[in-house]
């Protein structure tokens, strides 16, 4: 692993990774009641436009656009993300997610998220923090509800507070639950290391973070450009499936916007 000591340096922004389904629906029989706290100070609000490019495991390619926002007035939060593949002169919307929720002493706390694909009935995510427990419109099954706990909108503006409260914190690996339409596993991230990226706004330094495949719990590899020189925003988004399937979403532009807007 890359020193965590590493000097920081200009970055840009990014995308958030969704498209994550674990390999199967069985429970992690050991929950993490002693989940790690991390120091979390999030970033500012903004609107990141984001060129998509998908690989399919056939080779297939196909390109298009997603738009990702971030809102927040210190004390809540608004956050989404609009993603679509061109067809020809048409554009497919093929993922709407959305969280809302607060900002507490572990950084983002969902309160709800809800998802929608094309040709499919959205469904909805509840964080449940009277009872403890995460709940599914779609399935019947319930998780214990784990302190830090994220969906899959806020996990990178999360892992970006953590970074900009203090780097030092990616010197090990960095666990977080995160919830999607129908489970709720840990997440654990490594640093790969600093890398630059060769982006439309130029070139940025970002922290490269990897959470690779987990034997039974999910089958794809997800990785987060962080950029140290743009308030710690995720720039860009990697999914590289189980079947060879690989999406990427890299930050065209950001918009800075006001608090609450």
């Amino acid at each position: 692993q890359a020193g965590a000591a590493q000097a920081q340096t200009g970055t840009p922004p990014p995308p958030v990774a969704q498209g994550d389904r674990p390999a199967t629906a069985v429970p992690d029989p050991a929950p993490h009641p002693g989940m790690r706290r991390y120091k979390v100070n999030l970033p500012p609000p903004a609107v990141f436009d984001m060129a998509v490019a998908r690989v399919d495991a056939d080779g297939t390619k196909w390109t298009g656009a997603a738009t990702m926002t971030w809102h927040t007035d210190g004390s809540r939060y608004r956050a989404s993300v609009e993603a679509g593949l061109s067809l020809l002169i048409t554009r497919l919307n093929l993922l709407v997610t959305r969280s809302e929720g607060e900002i507490d002493d572990y950084g983002i706390a969902p309160v709800k998220s809800t998802e929608k694909r094309a040709r499919r009935a959205e469904t909805a995510t509840h964080f449940n923090r009277d009872a403890g427990t995460i709940s599914f419109s779609a399935v019947e099954t319930t998780y214990p509800l784990l302190v830090g706990a994220q969906d899959t909108v806020t996990v990178p503006f999360q892992l970006g507070g953590i970074g900009r409260a203090d780097v030092n914190q990616f010197g090990g690996d960095i666990d977080i639950q995160v919830a999607n339409d129908k489970e709720a596993v840990v997440y654990r991230f490594q640093l790969v290391g600093e890398e630059e990226l060769d982006m439309k706004t130029g070139k940025v330094v970002t922290w490269h973070l990897s959470r690779p495949p987990k034997p039974g719990t999910y089958s794809s590899k997800l990785e987060i450009w962080l950029a140290p020189g743009l308030n710690w925003y995720p720039v860009q988004i990697r999914v590289s499936e189980g079947n060879g399937a690989v999406t990427t979403q890299t930050v065209s532009d950001i918009k800075m916007t006001e608090a609450g807007k």
